[in-house]
């Protein structure tokens, strides 16, 4: 009983090891300046390394200006590097990278911890639901060894009270079963 127990107590936490490695993310860039518009969409299987470099084939490559530009997924965590010699994103009607498809549908974003050395990006430009995470960069400036970090967090649904109340009568009789 005190294993089946323990076994129980472990359910909670096996849910919430959440990962993003081995998943197909959306990477989006909309940009709305005027009447021009950009949106770009690019999927990407979250592995080891960057998933998408600028200069390179990406469709988000083709929207933004310097070439040296890369993001990076890990596990619970989206990266966001620049590497060219300085630039300005526009003060534009919309201008933003936004990530959907995160995580599966047992699994949503209850939190973004922010860390970045780019001026003016802060919690307020953040803006993040169930499978989603928007960057808002809207007049924002990049030098060389600019980044920003995203550091998720996650929570695996509430069980409902009849699946609850459906597990605990389960426990309650295997333990007056082995009572006997």
């Amino acid at each position: 009983m005190k294993k089946l127990l323990a076994a129980a107590a472990l359910l909670p936490t096996l849910a919430s090891a959440a990962s993003l490695l081995d998943s197909t993310v959306d990477v989006h860039y909309h940009l709305v300046n005027g009447p021009d518009t950009v949106n770009t969409l690019d999927k990407v299987v979250v592995g080891a390394g960057a998933e998408l470099s600028c200069a390179g084939s990406a469709d988000l490559c083709h929207a933004l200006t310097a070439p040296m530009q890369s993001l990076d997924f890990s596990a619970n965590a989206i990266r966001y590097d620049y590497a060219g010699s300085g630039a300005d994103f526009l003060d534009s009607t919309h201008n933003w990278f936004q990530f959907t498809s995160l995580y599966g549908a047992d699994t949503a974003i209850s939190g973004v911890q922010l860390t970045t050395n780019i001026a003016g990006l802060d919690a307020s430009r953040i803006t993040f639901g169930g499978h989603m995470v928007r960057v808002d960069m809207r007049d924002l400036h990049v030098d060389t060894g600019a980044f920003f970090q995203l550091g998720l967090q996650t929570v695996s649904p509430v069980p409902e009270p009849a699946s609850t109340a459906l597990l605990l009568g389960g426990l309650v009789l295997i333990g007056l079963w082995r009572r006997r």
